[in-house]
């Protein structure tokens, strides 16, 4: 009996199964057996795929980030050092000094009032300096990024200070006679933006030395108490998306009459079964509480991890289906009392075992675009949760449950979104 058509074939389409050919005591699987496992990638025609590509390209939401906030912070630590007193700390002093080869001023900033989801699109560093003088040669100031964050303000010195990176990330030019005068250095290089990027993935914390070849300058430091002639780390970003994994708050699945299973339930299992031959089919439910109210879903993945399966032939694929009714209680449902599915399939996967070798775990992977409305409009409403029924028409498959003792194996929901 021929394998009835996957749902969206067209008719008339060349396609066919090899029947499974095996010799007894064989550990592999025939030529005729991998055509029968390939032969389910039915393709439509070359017409139908690219106005499939063009919905999506139509259809797909952009990861697209949100408006951009600008912030200013000042030093939570700045001093200068100086191998004319290579023990000596000035971590109290109302001035900081950039001089040649006499001093260089180290400043830290504290990145942890950024959400950790900020994306940098601009930095600048910026010092008031005061007077100095121009001694000749190369009289730029220029910024370095120091690694390490652990030094002291009350405690850093020449012979402690830590090193600073070989290649500095941007630099300013101030020029002075000895004539006192309030000038602002601004380094806005876009060196800097990798570097605050990495450090607020780090320990939020980034530090830069100061050093000058040729010039001396004087400068306001975080004592100073005019806050305005303070230094100042001007930081630009957009809140890149956030991906949170979510595990389901009720999975069971259920059973068709055999031995009068329509009204057990399986809520307390550690596996999940597909079997089409009893009407098994997978019930999962996620609470989406965790997702900020009013963010915009940008992409949706479902996957839960299967263990065991028998492959019959014919549509193996699973399908996922969306249930409006969340209120299906993961100790209560049955075959009985299983709340309906409804409309087309969000999306499916298709996972292949073989008839002498049934027992690996594999990974089912669904990440349609059809499951962000759904989840959007899930988020959106006031109970917060979504439900899917899991089935397939012709194969076996099971799955770790929430219930099983590795975590790493449970169903899982992976949602990006836009706060």
């Amino acid at each position: 009996m021929a394998d009835p058509p996957f749902p969206g074939m067209q008719p008339g389409l060349n396609t066919h199964r090899l029947h499974r050919v095996r010799e007894i005591g064989s550990n592999r699987c025939s030529l005729h057996e991998k055509a029968d496992m390939m032969s389910r990638f039915r393709l439509p025609s070359t017409s139908s795929v690219t106005t499939l590509l063009a919905v999506a390209a139509l259809s797909a939401p952009s990861l697209a980030l949100a408006a951009s906030t600008t912030v200013t912070l000042t030093p939570v630590a700045d001093s200068y050092v100086s191998p004319d007193g290579p023990d000596s700390n000035f971590g109290n002093h109302g001035t900081f000094i950039v001089n040649r080869g006499y001093a260089e001023a180290y400043l830290r900033f504290d990145l942890s009032s950024l959400p950790a989801n900020a994306v940098i699109t601009a930095a600048s560093l910026s010092a008031l300096a005061y007077d100095g003088y121009a001694y000749g040669g190369d009289g730029n100031v220029y910024t370095s990024f120091v690694a390490n964050d652990s030094w002291q303000e009350m405690g850093i010195t020449w012979n402690n200070r830590p090193a600073p990176a070989a290649t500095p990330v941007g630099e300013w030019f101030l020029w002075y006679d000895f004539t006192p005068e309030d000038k602002r250095g601004i380094n806005s290089n876009a060196a800097l933006i990798p570097v605050v990027q990495g450090e607020l993935a780090g320990d939020k914390q980034v530090s830069f030395r100061l050093h000058s070849p040729g010039y001396k300058t004087r400068y306001r430091s975080r004592e100073v108490t005019n806050a305005a002639q303070r230094p100042a780390l001007t930081l630009t970003y957009e809140l890149g998306p956030v991906t949170t994994v979510l595990e389901p708050e009720a999975d069971a699945y259920v059973n068709h009459d055999y031995w009068g299973e329509s009204d057990w339930n399986y809520g307390s299992a550690q596996e999940l079964v597909i079997n089409y031959g009893f009407d098994r089919k997978i019930f999962l439910r996620f609470n989406l509480a965790s997702i900020p109210a009013g963010a915009v879903i940008q992409s949706v993945k479902l996957s839960a991890t299967a263990f065991w399966g028998v492959s019959p032939g014919g549509d193996g694929n699973v399908y996922t289906y969306l249930v409006p009714d969340n209120n299906w209680g993961e100790y209560s449902i049955t075959y009985n009392n299983q709340p309906a599915a409804t409309g087309s399939p969000l999306g499916w996967w298709w996972l292949w075992y073989p008839t002498n070798n049934p027992y690996f775990d594999q990974v089912g992977v669904t990440e349609d675009t059809n499951f962000i409305p759904v989840l959007q409009a899930a988020s959106d409403a006031s109970d917060r949760r979504v439900s899917f029924r899991l089935s397939s028409p012709y194969y076996l498959t099971s799955y770790y449950s929430r219930e099983s003792p590795d975590a790493s194996k449970h169903p899982k929901l992976e949602v990006t979104y836009l706060p």
